[in-house]
This record gives structure tokens, sequence and C-alpha cells, in this order.
């Protein structure tokens, strides 16, 4: 670990010294304060509200965009991932949460635009993109739920300072500053013989206020195989996670400065003795405000770097023994990036840019003597880009609109094979280097009709850079085989939305959105043959297993509707309701014609959520979901079909005094049975299995 932490303080050192093409995935807008933030104004610097002021003038959404606010802090003992996966808009992919997923299949989609493991909606922590630099997948357990502020959800294709992967919208989560932390500790025991322990304190050296926080997560995890169908192989999916953070705030004049230092290391055991995989994080930024003249500006500042390791395997002989299949025993990556941007007026200027590198190292062709080939694929890509966004608010409303362009560029890829056995090289391809330019806008407008009712509208387009995961790394999920395509091309969304608020008491809210997005050349899993048998571009592909290859879809369209109301009841009764409607079909592809019509793999159809939140003030709270998710496809041929769930979720918190609470959580209560991916054989992996937890807060 000394290597990638020297690293990271290097580029604290020196935050304006980045490489060309340094990245900006996309800033996401700075959030006003959460309400637990400014409960501690008391012990904020004297010049905080300046400091705030200066964070939040830099309102990035536009006019006419949908946000959700939800203070992630109010579902005890809930990991982020479930916690957003509430929210009928946004899906997490192959159903699986944090606790039993494997990493590389943590991403999240948003309105129906096709389901991705590496995401086609941007996530970001305290402006800093968190998709991996390789894969662009999140990994949910690296963040700590008791040092999370707020989170907002802005669907629809971004343009601006989100940069190239808002696809499909964003996520923005704020942390607490460390001018606001104050000493806390949270541990709970739960199901599977899980725990987790964590604790903050922040504190002062001179000027400079400072933050430390750290935490450990263990389980024995669940099956992800049904009781029937499970053999001496399968084992229970046990993970460890821990997670460390420095956090600093200082004021240099009117210039204010925030750097972090993040940790993070995780260990699985995905279903089977073999299939493990570990990953080691460490991310710095530095965010630098403040004022010039009549105009506002920010510079942030970021260098991130993991190193992976993952074996995929096979269970057989009626799943009493395994065999591993694929070995990807070094899988090193980084990414840096920088974003400069200047507010005067209605005016906003920005440039942005990333670079990533990546590569896989792997074994693979165990026909049951150990591994006789291996394989080293990767490359780089950067992206560089420049928006301007003018806004304006009237009597009647607002109007804001946004032009971005950018330079992307892929290179320095290759794909080297051979024998491990006689050192024969059997296949050497250097992947020539591809670029080119993508624009993206917004245009969007909120009409006040009355003083209950605003109208939204916006249409938009925006494009996302497949990772370098989908250019060159092969993967494989039981018998199904997935290769990659290095020459993908960068996917593009067009979309259109208009959509209503009502609220014509503050205890009562109904908001509507009707939209339709065209996604071109999205990436999916198309399949080339079915097993047993050997094929040039995968080798040989067990009976019951598939050969997939990600690959440009022309063309898919999805039409859809958003439905939302809230409910205030007293004596502090919150009641909500949420509903997504999202048909997504494919519309044209060439290559394929035989799968227009079909539905785009791990999309459903329809998504529900009713929702009680009871808050009286009191010591007692307590927050309850049912969450329904209609049917959808496990692949391309739309012939796996997985059936529709209903998981119901509780969490309870219970205030002893002014420094101890007890907390309950518990994630699909009636254990409903959720099946996750399903081979062509009709095997089943499950996923979201009931896991409950009991806990205790303090803080001082």
């Amino acid at each position: 670990m000394s290597e990638p932490i020297l690293k990271t303080l290097v580029v604290l050192s020196l935050p304006l010294m980045w490489p060309t093409g340094a990245n900006a995935q996309g800033l996401s807008p700075p959030l006003s304060q959460s309400n637990e933030a400014d409960s501690q104004a008391d012990d904020r610097p004297e010049d905080w509200q300046e400091i705030a002021v200066v964070e939040q003038r830099l309102p990035t959404h536009v006019a006419g965009q949908s946000r959700l606010r939800f203070d992630v802090g109010a579902r005890e003992g809930l990991r982020l991932d479930s916690q957003l996966a509430a929210q009928p808009g946004l899906t997490l992919f192959r159903r699986a949460n944090s606790l039993t997923a494997h990493p590389t299949t943590q991403g999240l989609a948003m309105r129906g635009v096709g389901a991705s493991a590496a995401g086609r909606v941007l996530v970001t922590l305290d402006s800093v993109p968190m998709g991996d630099p390789f894969g662009g997948w999140v990994f949910w357990s690296a963040f700590a739920a008791d040092d999370l502020a707020e989170v907002a959800i802005l669907p629809g294709g971004s343009a601006g300072a989100f940069g190239a992967q808002a696809l499909s919208g964003a996520v923005d989560i704020r942390s607490r500053r460390a001018g606001s932390v104050r000493p806390a500790f949270e541990g709970w025991f739960g199901a599977n013989g899980s725990f987790s322990l964590s604790g903050r304190t922040g504190f002062a050296l001179g000027e400079t206020n400072m933050a430390l926080s750290a935490g450990h997560f263990q389980t024995d995890g669940d099956y992800l195989v049904s009781a029937q169908a499970r053999g001496p192989a399968d084992v229970p999916a046990a993970s460890e996670a821990s997670h460390a953070a420095l956090k600093l705030d200082h004021e240099f004049g009117q210039v204010s400065a925030r750097g972090t230092l993040r940790y993070f290391r995780e260990e699985r055991t995905n279903g089977l003795a073999l299939a493990t995989n570990s990953t080691e994080a460490v991310d710095a930024s530095l965010t630098l405000t403040g004022v010039a003249g009549e105009g506002r500006w920010e510079v942030v500042s970021y260098y991130r770097t993991r190193t992976f390791e993952n074996v995929f395997s096979s269970a057989r002989d009626e799943r009493s023994t395994e065999i591993a299949v694929l070995d990807q025993y070094d899988v090193p990556a980084w990414g840096a990036g920088m974003l400069a941007r200047l507010k005067f007026g209605g005016f906003e200027l920005g440039l942005d840019g990333r670079r990533m590198s990546g590569e896989t190292n792997e074994r693979y062709r165990n026909l049951g003597d150990g591994f006789t080939r291996a394989r080293t694929a990767g490359g780089d890509q950067w992206t560089l880009g420049a928006y301007g966004e003018l806004s304006h608010d009237a009597d009647w409303g607002s109007l804001s609109a946004t032009l971005r362009l950018d330079r992307w560029r892929t290179y320095n890829g290759e794909r080297l094979e051979r024998d491990i056995i006689s050192g024969d090289v059997l296949l050497d391809d250097m992947v020539p280097a591809r670029s080119g330019w993508q624009p993206s806008a917004r245009l969007g407008a909120i009409v006040a009709l009355t003083g209950a009712i605003d109208i939204r509208t916006a249409a938009y387009r925006s494009w996302r850079l497949p990772t370098l995961n989908e250019y060159y790394r092969p993967f494989r999920v039981v018998n199904d085989i997935t290769e990659a395509n290095p020459d993908l091309m960068p996917e593009k969304l067009y979309g259109v939305e208009v959509g209503f608020d009502y609220e014509p008491l503050n205890t009562f809210k109904l908001s509507a959105t009707l939209f339709r997005n065209w996604l071109k050349d999205g990436v999916g899993n198309v399949t080339i043959g079915f097993g047993p048998g050997f094929f040039p571009l995968g080798g040989f592909v067990p009976d019951g297993g598939v050969l997939r290859q990600r690959a440009n879809i022309d063309a898919s369209v999805t039409d859809g509707i958003e439905l939302s109301g809230k409910l205030v009841l007293q004596p502090g009764v919150t009641l909500r309701v949420d509903y997504l409607f999202a048909r997504a079909r494919i519309t044209r592809f060439d290559a394929m014609p035989e799968l227009i019509g079909k539905r785009p793999v791990q999309t459903p159809k329809h998504a529900l959520t009713l929702a009680m939140a009871y808050d009286a003030g009191g010591p007692f709270t307590l927050q309850g979901d049912a969450r329904f998710t209609s049917g959808q496809y496990d692949d391309d041929q739309n012939e796996r079909r997985l059936s529709g769930i209903v998981t119901v979720n509780l969490s309870t918190a219970y205030k002893v005094n002014e420094t101890m609470s007890l907390t309950f959580a518990a994630e699909n209560i009636f254990d409903a049975k959720v099946v996750s991916a399903l081979t062509s054989d009709g095997f089943e992996t499950l996923a979201q299995r009931r896991f409950w937890r009991f806990g205790v807060k303090a803080g001082f």
C-alpha cells in the first residue's frame, strides 16, 4: 500500500499540476448543507457562513430538472445502495445489493435506460466521481453512512460540470464538513455473524479543521443458491471491508481549501470457495473555492488508484466440486482529474478532463490440471471538455441552457495471450488508438403557473465513454462467458421530458414526469453462441453456458412516466408513494436484427415503492417501505425471465439520552425470493437475502 499512498500525498501537494486530460467524469453540483450539519452551527468556525456561501454558489443542475433529496441518516443501518434502490427510477444491476453482489456489477441505471454493470449514472462524493477508474462500478461498501450528510438524485442526461459520464442522470453525495464533525461511535451485530464498528472525530489545529473516521465491516454471508439446488461446493458469500478517511478545511483569506484522503479495502467470497476477490483503493482530492471580482470560482482535483484481484470458478459434478476457470490475479488501475469553473452573474464557464489507465493480467483455459494460458489486456483513455451555462430567473420561473464539447481518446490498447507452459505467443494485438469529438447540451425551464403548480420541461443530449473494463476485460458468471470489445464507440443519449409539481400545502406534494429517451450505440452483451463447444472468440463454452460479447446496439428507445406523492400527517407521520413505468425496447440493430423489439437486459417495466416514516420529535423514529419490481430478462434474447419481486424493509431508532441511540434495521423481512441471475439450464443465483442488525450509536 505504500506506493499508492505516496502517490496520493504527492498529488495533494501539487493540486494544480495534473497531466493533460485530467479527469472530470463530472463535478456534482454543490448542495446546501444537510440538517445534520446545520444543527452543529455552534461548533463551526467563525467564518463558516462565508465558506458555505462559496461552496453553494454554483448550482449546476439546470431548470426543468427534477431533484430528489433525502437524508441518508434517516434509514438507520441500511447501506447507501439499498437506500437508493427505494427510488423506482434507480436500478441496481442484477437486483443485487452490495452485501452479496460481485464488486464488478455494482453500477446504477436510471429511468430504464438499460442496466449496466459499469453504470450509466454518475455518482459523486464531495464533487469527486466514485466510479472505478477501470470499470466504472461503485464500491458501495466504501461509503461510511455516519459520515454522509445528504444525497441528491438528478434524473435525465446532464451536461455542464457533470462531464461525460452522467448519461442518464447523477447521484450527488455530500459528506460532513471537517469543521462540523464531532466524536461519535457506531457499532452493530446482525444476521450471518455480521458486525460493524465505525467512529469519527473532529478537531482543530490552529486555523485548520480536521476530521478522522474509520470503520470495519465483516460477515460470514448467506448462500447465493437455494437449499434445494445447493451442493457441497457452495459456500456463503462472506465479505469484509475496512475504510479510513482524513479531511481538512482551511481558509487562506477569501480562498477556502478542502482536502480529503480516503483508504478502502474489501475482500469477498462469491458463493464458491475458489471464487474470491479483493480490492484496495486510495483516493485523494483537493477543492479550492474563492472570489474573483464579481465572479466566484472553484477548482477540484483528485487522484485515485485501485488494485483488484478476482477468481471466477465453476461448480461441477452436481455442485460437489469446483474448478477455477479465470484467475484475474492483478488488475491495477488509476485515474486523475481536475475541473475548474467560474461563475459570474447568470453565466458559468468550465473546463475539465479525466485521465485513466488500467489493465487485466489473468490466467485462463483450465482443463482440469491448472491454467494453461495467460493474458494481458488494457489501455489508457482521456477526455477533455469545456462548457458554458446560462441561467435566468424571472417572475414567471427560470430558464437555463448548457452547451459542452468534449474531446476523447482511447490509446495504448493491447491484448497479449501466451501459452504458460511453452511461453509461445498465441495472440499479440495492438489495438489502434481511437479518438473523436462529442457534444452535449441541455435546455430546461420551470414555469410557475400558480403558487402551487410548477411546470417543468427539458431536452438534452449526453454521452458516455465505455470503460477500460468494457474495452478489454472479459468475465464469467457460472458458465456464461462475456468477451470484451476494443472497438466500442461512445454511447449517446437524447431525451425530452415534461412534468409538473403540485404543492398546495407544505404537507402535500404530487409530481409527475413524462419522458422519452433515445439511446444510440448503447453497450450491451450480445449472444455469440451456446455451449458446449469451442469458439474462436472465447474458447470452450461448457454445456448450459453462453458466449457473449460487448457490442454497440444501434438504437433503443425508452418511454416512461414517473409519479411521486408525499403526504405529511400529524403527529410526525409521512406517507410516500413513488412509481416508475419504463417501456424500453431495441429499435435498430443491423448486426442482429432478431433483437429488434426486445427489452434491454435487467430492465423492469414497472417499479413501485410505498414508504412510511414516523418522527414526532420524540425518542422513537421509524422508517419502513415495501418495494415492487416487475419481471425482467437476464439475457439479450429475452428468454431468461426473472419474476417480479416484492420486498419489505424496516429501520428504527430509539434515543436513550442526548448522547446514545439504539438502532434496528431489517432488509427483505419476509425473505422473498429474489433471483439475480438465471442460466440457460435454469440455475438461479439469489440476491437480497433477509438481513437484520441491532446497533448502538453514541455521540459526544
